[in-house]
């Protein structure tokens, strides 16, 4: 009898997270151009970045930097949390978000992604700042 790859459920669940985090560091690895195949693609630079397999979670520390071009979006923080299992994304530290012309400036801002809602939250004492470009208004019939 030939010998095969043992595929219970538990391994297989083991070999999902391991090639979640190999999956991450590979993305993570691709130079800038590469980026443009796929449109819903987020770069993400930063001084440090770690993925942990058991858990889920992708942290980037440190010069922070995302951008998503499907969105024309681009945001910097100190820090960046990405919980694959609850589809949310936090950044914390200096937070930027800039989308066009639209800027949002805040301590920290969580990003439910499946729901569509941003949070922002300022530093104690202060107050999140945006700025809204609105569209220039439509001639009527």
């Amino acid at each position: 009898m030939a010998r095969g790859i043992d595929l219970d459920q538990r391994s297989l669940g083991r070999q999902r997270k391991v090639g979640w985090a190999v999956g991450i560091g590979l993305a993570l690895a691709i130079p800038g151009p590469a980026w443009g195949q796929n449109p819903r693609a987020i770069s993400i630079s930063a001084d440090v970045q770690e993925a942990n397999a058991n858990t889920g979670v992708f942290v980037a520390t440190g010069n922070v930097t995302l951008r998503f071009p499907a969105e024309r979006l681009t945001a910097r923080a100190q820090k960046a949390v990405y919980y694959s299992q609850e589809q949310r994304i936090e950044l914390e530290g200096r937070v930027t978000v800039r989308q066009g012309e639209n800027q949002l400036q805040a301590e920290k801002v969580i990003y439910h992604i499946g729901k569509g809602i941003l949070q922002a939250v300022p530093s104690p004492g202060q107050q999140v700042e945006s700025i809204y470009v609105l569209p220039a208004p439509t001639a009527s019939p």
